[in-house]
């Protein structure tokens, strides 16, 4: 091929451009292809989403339960979960004492009754914690599930922030009730006694409330599905026994 004078600035333009566009002269330079399968990789929506970010689970779990409880299967240790399980054990056991005024039947004392509670709540809330995630995450496989049983307790357990609150409102509840806290036949003695006990109990009615939210949306982050599939996941037990348990009561009936 005959290449005249006046094109051998183009020329050697040419080659210098292609020796510099060469990778092996910048090999921080990846090809287009290689960057366009990193990005692909990098947003495959199969891939769990690792947050990195710190967060105080006490406060964000109120409003991001999901980002909350990935954090936590992240980064928390089962230890603590101990500790959360016992603590909504004992304000499970209060309030299933409350509601049936236990002391109608009892002359234990209001503190060897709180002792007794104590104690009580501490085991069935472990043995309860147990029982539930089991429950939550072999049911959760039958919907395609991820969780391991060791999320599952960590994602139950910090479930109970909203039950451990309500904890909390047992000290002022004892304050102004007393053993009336555990009795039929208790007579609220002011007007500013009557407001607070009206708001204690909306209180612990939202508490409860929240607490199933929170849970509906653990075990779904747990599992990685909807929250949809995590109701279910739920409810499918509890629908379950009572469908198991209405035959045994109409036999006992008659």
């Amino acid at each position: 091929m005959d290449i005249y004078m006046d094109e051998v600035p183009t020329v050697r333009l040419m080659v210098w451009v292609h020796y510099f566009q060469s990778p092996k002269h910048f090999p921080h330079q990846k090809p287009n292809i290689e960057r366009k399968q990193t990005m692909q990789t990098a947003a495959d929506p199969q891939q769990p989403m690792q947050e990195t970010k710190p967060l105080n689970p006490w406060l964000t779990i109120w409003v991001k339960p999901r980002t909350t409880i990935r954090y936590i299967l992240n980064h928390k240790f089962l230890g603590f979960a101990f500790l959360l399980t016992i603590l909504a054990g004992i304000g499970n056991t209060l309030d299933q004492a409350s509601s049936r005024d236990v002391l109608d039947n009892m002359d234990l004392g209001l503190p060897l009754f709180l002792l007794g509670a104590v104690i009580f709540g501490a085991i069935t809330g472990i043995i309860g914690w147990f029982l539930t995630s089991l429950v939550a995450w072999g049911v959760g496989k039958i919907f395609k599930g991820t969780a391991t049983y060791k999320e599952m307790l960590l994602a139950t357990a910090w479930a109970n922030i909203p039950i451990i609150i309500a904890l909390v409102l047992w000290v002022p509840d004892l304050m102004v009730m007393g053993e009336g806290a555990f009795q039929s036949d208790y007579v609220v003695g002011s007007f500013i006694g009557a407001v607070y006990i009206f708001f204690s109990v909306f209180v612990q009615i939202v508490l409860a409330g929240w607490y199933f939210f929170i849970l509906i949306k653990a075990v779904s982050e747990a599992h990685r599905f909807s929250s949809w599939l995590g109701l279910c996941t739920l409810l499918i037990p509890g629908a379950v026994l009572t469908i198991l348990f209405i035959p045994i009561l109409l036999l006992a009936m008659f």
